[in-house]
């Protein structure tokens, strides 16, 4: 049993899976470890159990029910919650931020399936010379399909306990590039642990819609369009 997980449909080779990602959950559960994953402890002041988070990775096979364990390679995240997990494409998919036993991180990763086996390949901050987000977590991501290719939006988060990051920044999937977006309002922006969608209303324009979540330790119930 887990939470803070995430997870997103593939479809190979005509078949459909769900792919599940990370999570965090007590130690106490009798659920097998699975082999090749990392499992890391946790101090959790809002639990008496001690809980864990993992870099579990497992496919769902719908057409038969069955759970499948798939060979990982390549920069297989760290033990990781609180990320998001976007598709790019039928087969392939970005893991964005999240929180580790370091803190939050701002680390992409790009997953790519087949039905028995996940590559992972990451992609860090350069540095000060290149435009990168800050390190997050509780944030929401959405794919944009444009002219240019496929873009990650990426809105809001936290940076430790209750400290919200009042930003949005979009990825380019295609050269591997960050932008910050300037000028957006700070109740689009400004929330954590929020609901993210994109409706494309016409080929050439998306509206982008932001619902819920929490500013420091408020809940918001008012919903929000880019």
């Amino acid at each position: 049993m887990k939470h803070l997980c995430d997870m997103i449909a593939i479809k190979v080779n005509s078949e459909d899976y769900l792919v599940v990602v990370g999570g965090y959950g007590s130690t106490s559960n009798n659920t097998p470890k699975q082999p090749g994953a990392q499992y890391s402890e946790i101090e959790d002041i809002f639990s008496i159990e001690t809980n864990q988070r993992c870099n579990e990775i497992h496919f769902y096979k719908l057409s038969t029910g069955q759970w499948i364990s798939p060979t990982v390679t390549g920069d297989r995240p760290p033990p990781i919650n609180s990320f998001t997990l976007t598709s790019i494409n039928n087969s392939s998919a970005i893991l964005f931020g999240g929180f580790t036993a370091n803190g939050d991180s701002n680390n992409v990763y790009i997953l790519n399936f087949t039905d028995t086996s996940v590559n992972c390949s990451k992609l860090s901050s350069p540095g000060q010379s290149v435009q990168w987000p800050k390190e997050r977590s509780a944030h929401s991501s959405v794919l944009i399909n444009t002219s240019s290719g496929p873009h990650l939006l990426v809105v809001g988060g936290t940076a430790g306990l209750f400290v919200s990051i009042s930003d949005i920044w979009i990825f380019d999937t295609n050269n591997k590039s960050w932008k910050e977006l300037d000028n957006v309002p700070d109740d689009v922006t400004d929330r954590w642990r929020h609901s993210l969608l994109v409706w494309s209303v016409t080929p050439t324009t998306n509206w982008i819609i932001v619902f819920g979540g929490m500013q420091i330790i408020s809940l918001i119930s008012d919903p929000a369009v880019i």
